[in-house]
């Protein structure tokens, strides 16, 4: 019964040159948020960095 809803399903698919363009912007994309990622990733190290030093730990204080 599937085999033959299945069959009649048309599926339309854009030329291989519009492909190539979509799967080209999603690879852009893809390279655009690893590099936001690593930026976040240095920015809450640096955040972090300087909560320690606005608010440090009791051994600092006393050492």
């Amino acid at each position: 019964l599937m085999n033959g809803v299945m069959a009649k399903i048309k599926i339309i698919l854009p030329p291989l040159p519009e492909q190539q363009k979509i799967a080209h912007c999603l690879s852009s994309l893809d390279e655009v948020i690893g590099l936001e990622s690593h930026k976040l990733d240095a920015l809450k190290t640096h955040k972090k960095g300087l909560m320690q030093q606005l608010f440090p730990s009791l051994d600092e204080v006393q050492g």
